[in-house]
């Protein structure tokens, strides 16, 4: 089946996923009755009212576009094994503190799958109803993580379907995993059936027809074509598969019976489905968030915003708090850009030239923001620029981000994209992450001036986080700007002392009043990062170290009787980690002095794409030791060591291509070579015990 403007569409059903979640954050598990009260129809965005913010981390977001990597880490795609889809849980997911409701065993269902993959047992078994029983096996869960298998599946329901179940099965069972099935097929089906009627018929073909999904999906048709009132239809709903006729926190069964009650009321309406299946309640965000994906892709991207602006408020920007920083502030475009290399290999089409020679930030679908806003402070910059994505204007695609300002003596233009998630922000889900960029890396951006932008100043800037809540601008050269003229601005990013980096920015001046435009073209990020860090900057701040993925049971100074200071983490059981950067590193070096106390090892950790996917040099009591994690654990090479329990030792781990160089005070004693791990973030790890740190560097090799 032909696929029309398939990577439009999946960037519009990752746009109606996330518009569904964020509508519905505020108030879910809310009632019908308690929503209506207090607003009447739910008809857009409410969080002002509720005095929360818009942009938040939420399981059904994070767990949607994290857990369908596992097609592409195994390698095998649609060959994917069952037992991989768990293995990616255990690689993403740091305990307690990312992706999902860490309830407990048996309250909640995806924290009792993880402690079933935790203690060796593999997926589908983690989450079968044999280990879980039927209550917590048939919970929500399955179904709201599920709509990515749909969207890199384009017209292809039956692989969905496989996908699904497959990635279902890791936490769920029964009910919970027909659900799942049914709305992936759904999803892509939708690619090239337009009629929702026959997206209903096709999503129960792949699940038992006995099973209680297929009824409901039966009973909440019938009643929608009979009674032709949605709320009618809901009463009917309730009093049949109420959450008061199933167990357990969040059942599946009555929120996928008020998604068909969505879909059959408002078959060819986003807006009109999101008012439906927010103000019906339960677990709002969650049902919005699968309705919206569908109806995206349905109804195409042009469409989402045709009775409410719902994108400008949170310009495409995304939280992903897991183990591996790359994308834990990302932005819905790169997002769908993902899910559509997926796809593309899932299907065997061709690949897609990555836009404006991969450029970080590009703006190439209509109405893309990918997260830059508008800074409202200080009060100099309030109300000083417009955002509007336009077609044209560019010199390596076709659409660039419209920049309309206003600026003069004693006022600023500025923009910016967040790089690092708010980690003071408070909400129901952990925020961890590293920056996007870091001190020595390169960023290069292009554009051009537009009417009346002649005698403007235009640089970079970006927001360093310091300690006790502070934060410190630090601007690039700046550039002239020209009507009609093309710029480009390369920025080297200076020494922030270790510091992360929570926003890059734009900012336009000017000595006299100028009110003009600017085109903003594409954003690339380069080079390896320049870094010391000094001790200071893993003090944590909410449990977590800023600008790191951290886990770690104990962080702490040096003692009394130490001569040289340095800080300590511990970890009581299993691994602890304090790690920074992201895929975009590749060659580069590391290198700390360490003391290890009373762990059972612990090192530098380099290539580090999660919790299952690293290089590592590792000390344990008798040897010093090159280890690859790739889904298991190899040893590259290994040397006898011994060190007294309050020695200092200088390890350095060199990166090239597939060679890696480990070096101890000074002298080469370990070498090896991985072709598995070509890039990723680098820091420590510690078990069962104490590591101290200090001198921490990272550079180029």
């Amino acid at each position: 089946m032909a696929v029309r403007d398939y990577e439009s569409r999946v960037y519009a059903g990752v746009l109606g996923k996330v518009i569904g979640v964020y509508m519905g954050r505020p108030f879910e598990g809310w009632t019908q009755e308690a929503l209506e009260n207090r607003w009447g129809r739910i008809e857009g965005y409410v969080h002002e009212d509720q005095n929360v913010p818009l942009v938040v981390p939420d399981d059904d977001i994070t767990g949607t576009f994290t857990f369908v990597r596992a097609l592409e880490d195994s390698g095998q795609y649609a060959d994917t094994p069952a037992s991989f889809f768990g293995e990616t849980w255990l690689n993403y997911l740091v305990e307690g503190k990312t992706v999902l409701w860490w309830g407990g065993m048996g309250h909640s269902t995806e924290h009792t799958a993880y402690l079933r993959l935790k203690s060796g047992i593999p997926s589908p078994e983690s989450g079968s109803i044999e280990r879980n029983g039927p209550t917590v096996a048939q919970q929500i869960g399955a179904q709201i993580f599920i709509d990515a298998f749909g969207l890199v599946t384009p017209g292809k329901p039956e692989l969905a379907a496989r996908l699904a179940r497959a990635a279902a099965g890791v936490s769920h069972d029964g009910e919970a995993v027909h659900a799942a099935v049914a709305v992936a097929a759904m999803v892509s089906a939708a690619f090239v059936e337009q009629d929702m009627d026959a997206l209903l018929d096709l999503g129960v073909r792949f699940i038992p027809e006995k099973s209680l999904i297929s009824k409901v999906h039966r009973d909440v048709r019938a009643w929608s074509a009979q009674d032709g009132d949605w709320r009618r239809t809901y009463e009917r709903i309730e009093k049949r598969y109420g959450y008061q006729k199933f167990g357990g926190n969040c059942h599946v069964v009555p929120n996928h019976a008020l998604m068909v009650l969505a879909w059959a009321y408002a078959p060819d309406d986003f807006y009109e489905a999101q008012a439906i299946v927010n103000t019906a309640g339960w677990d709002t965000d969650c049902n919005a968030g699968n309705v919206g994906c569908l109806m995206g892709v349905k109804v195409g991207l042009g469409r989402i915003c045709e009775r409410y602006d719902f994108r400008s408020p949170f310009a495409d920007r995304v939280i992903l708090p897991t183990s591996e920083g790359t994308r834990s502030m990302s932005d819905c475009l790169l997002e769908a850009q993902a899910l559509s290399r997926t796809g593309r290999i899932l299907l065997g089409w061709a690949p897609r030239e990555a836009p404006k020679k991969d450029a970080y930030l590009h703006f190439e679908m209509p109405g893309a923001l990918q997260g830059v806003m508008r800074e409202e402070a200080p009060f100099s910059c309030r109300d000083r620029v417009q955002l509007k994505n336009v077609r044209g204007r560019s010199l390596l695609g076709k659409r660039s981000l419209q920049i309309s300002f206003q600026t003069g003596p004693g006022t600023q233009a500025r923009i910016a994209r967040p790089v690092l998630p708010p980690i003071a922000q408070q909400g129901g889900y952990g925020i961890m992450g590293t920056p996007r960029i870091y001190s020595g890396m390169v960023v290069r951006t292009s554009g051009s001036g537009g009417k009346g932008a002649t005698g403007a100043m235009l640089r970079l800037y970006v927001r360093v986080l310091k300690e006790e809540g502070r934060e410190e601008l630090l601007f690039s050269k700046s550039i002239a700007l020209r009507e009609d003229q093309s710029f480009q601005l390369r920025w080297k990013l200076p020494d922030t002392g270790g510091r992360p980096i929570q926003d890059l920015g734009m900012e336009i001046t000017s000595s006299e009043p100028v009110e003009g435009k600017v085109f903003w073209d594409a954003l690339w990020i380069q080079g390896a990062p320049e870094l010391a860090f000094p001790l200071e900057v893993f003090r944590p701040v909410k449990g977590t170290v800023p600008g790191w993925i951290s886990h770690y049971d104990l962080c702490r100074g040096c003692f009394p009787n130490e001569a040289e200071d340095l800080v300590r983490f511990g970890k009581n059981e299993g691994m602890g980690i304090c790690v920074t950067g992201t895929r975009d590193w590749r060659d580069y070096v590391i290198e700390a002095r360490l003391n290890v106390q009373l762990a059972s090892r612990a090192g530098l950790l380099f290539r580090y794409q999660g919790l299952r996917r690293y290089l590592a040099v590792s000390k344990n009591q008798e040897t010093l030791q090159l280890i690859s994690q790739y889904h298991g654990e190899e040893v590259l090479d290994e040397t006898p060591c011994r060190w007294g329990q309050e020695e200092l030792h200088l390890v350095k781990a060199v990166l090239q291509g597939s060679k890696v160089q480990v070096f101890l005070d000074g002298e080469q004693v370990l070498t090896g070579k991985d072709t598995s791990l070509r890039c990723g973030g680098a820091g420590i790890f510690f078990e069962e015990g104490m590591l101290g740190v200090r001198d921490l560097k990272i550079g180029p090799s």
